[in-house]
């Protein structure tokens, strides 16, 4: 007999079953996942599937604005994809990932990024990498003198005063989310949540940086810094202190060459994104590029055929064919066409490397997980 499976859109009353496959499969603490079910859970953006009356698996997005190529892009950020552990290799995530990406393109969501533990999970439904990061790795930090121009923030006044420097930064890198002033307080709120903590770097009584960091008796992790340009360092020392006697991880900005004595310094790719919507995104970015070329797209069927790059349908021969995924690589500036050569089909090649050399490479960085 076979299974009686049912994917849908969640609802509020899926609350709890949401969070207990999250903690599950994520082992998240209470605390945090408290906060996260009563601030980012929303159900009219999430799906799920039960079997047999259970509930099984089921992945949550939540709206967001993403920079593309200094353009702002509808986006919504993935997460929390999760399978109970005794409905494991049966397939239901190939089942609940086409819904959502469907979903979210009716709701007029353009690109769905998230930060995966494992990107390679998601190449199968043309998820590829579209970010980097840098991360500073000391397995023992020193003891290091305390600044007197760090200062640890607490108050929402604080964070208010940091939220500009965050939009200045986001907009330096493509696939960035955009967050409101209320998204960024939220994010804090997550952190703290969690028993997160945040110091600023202060010069003549303006902020340079700040980071947010998670500190434990073995290490410390620094998920979030940014500061202005030429500042970098400075913050980073002021962080050593809470690190004293432990190991520690700073996530950084792609390319970004800092020196330090007791660590080092490596690169590693951190995000993907998908394509829910190809021909708008066409539209958004404005792309005064006069040829037309060919998407394959096994997960979204509108984003399969002939395009010219404004979005619109083009019934002249295409310069090459790409899988949608391959695409928004080059759109969001990570890769450009060129170095895609081997994935793609070229029947012009003219025309081809013209294209190549009009979509050159941007800086792309994440720093988001939800």
């Amino acid at each position: 007999m076979s299974e009686n499976i049912i994917v849908r859109n969640a609802a509020a009353a899926d609350r709890k079953d949401f969070r207990r496959l999250w903690k599950a499969c994520f082992h998240d603490s209470d605390a945090f996942c408290n906060w996260f079910f009563e601030k980012r859970f929303l159900p009219e953006y999430s799906v799920c599937l039960e079997t047999e009356g259970e509930f099984a698996s089921c992945m949550q997005a939540y709206p967001y604005s993403v920079w593309l190529r200094g353009r702002e892009i509808p986006g919504a950020m993935l997460c929390g994809v999760s399978t109970d552990p005794n409905h494991r290799k049966k397939g239901y995530m190939g089942k609940i990932f086409p819904y959502e990406m469907e979903m979210l393109r009716q709701k007029g969501i353009l690109v769905a990024p998230h930060t995966p533990a494992v990107l390679e999970s998601y190449f199968s439904f043309g998820h590829f990498p579209v970010a980097d990061a840098s991360y500073l790795e000391c397995k023992s930090v020193p003891a290091y003198p305390v600044s007197k121009n760090i200062h640890l923030l607490s108050a929402k006044a604080d964070f208010e005063r940091i939220y500009p420097i965050y939009l200045t930064f986001a907009k330096k890198y493509s696939g960035m989310i955009l967050r409101s002033k209320a998204d960024f307080l939220r994010k804090c709120d997550d952190y703290a949540a969690d028993g997160g903590k945040c110091i600023a770097y202060v010069k003549n009584g303006d902020i340079k940086g700040y980071c947010f960091f998670y500190q434990t008796e073995e290490c410390v992790d620094c998920v979030e810094a940014v500061a202005t340009d030429g500042n970098y360092y400075t913050l980073l020392e002021g962080l050593y202190p809470y690190a004293e006697g432990r190991a520690l991880t700073v996530k950084l900005p792609p390319g970004l060459l800092l020196s330090c004595p007791f660590g080092k310094m490596m690169r590693r790719q951190k995000g993907v994104m998908g394509l829910c919507n190809m021909p708008e995104l066409l539209r958004l970015l404005d792309l005064n590029l006069p040829y037309g070329f060919s998407v394959k797209d096994s997960v979204i069927a509108e984003n399969n055929g002939c395009f010219d790059f404004k979005g619109n349908p083009y019934n002249k021969a295409s310069v090459f064919e790409i899988e949608a995924g391959r695409l928004l690589q080059v759109l969001a500036g990570y890769h450009t066409l060129g170095e895609l050569k081997q994935t793609i089909k070229i029947y012009d090649m003219a025309a081809f490397e013209e294209i190549d050399r009009l979509l050159p490479k941007c800086s792309c960085y994440i720093i988001d997980e939800y």
